[in-house]
């Protein structure tokens, strides 16, 4: 006694599965080389503007480093231009207490 199914016999599905998986498999296979081929350039877009924006953060780090040591010159030249003001003032204060006359 042959037991079947839908009107198929057990070895008639499994003859109709391996081909259905055969045919699945071969569609998938070019599928993803299709696929691969027109996903190339975009692939390759990526990868350059993963490049670009490491390079752009490295540029930054190093203008950031500018930046800050331009800062500690600005603070030091802010001190150095103060105590010349004040020196400026104190002359100054001399100068008139003597009566600005030069001896």
């Amino acid at each position: 006694m042959q037991h079947t199914f839908f009107g198929f016999s057990i070895t008639e599905w499994v003859g109709l599965i391996g081909i259905l998986t055969a045919v699945i498999s071969g569609l998938g296979w070019i599928f993803n080389r299709t696929l691969d081929q027109t996903m190339l350039p975009l692939r390759y877009a990526i990868r350059d503007l993963s490049e670009a924006i490491k390079s752009m953060e490295r540029d930054n780090a190093t203008r950031q480093l500018r930046v800050d040591r331009l800062g500690e010159s600005l603070e030091s030249h802010l001190i150095d231009s103060q105590e010349i003001k004040t020196k400026v003032i104190n002359l100054e204060k001399e100068v008139f207490r003597r009566g600005g006359h030069n001896d």
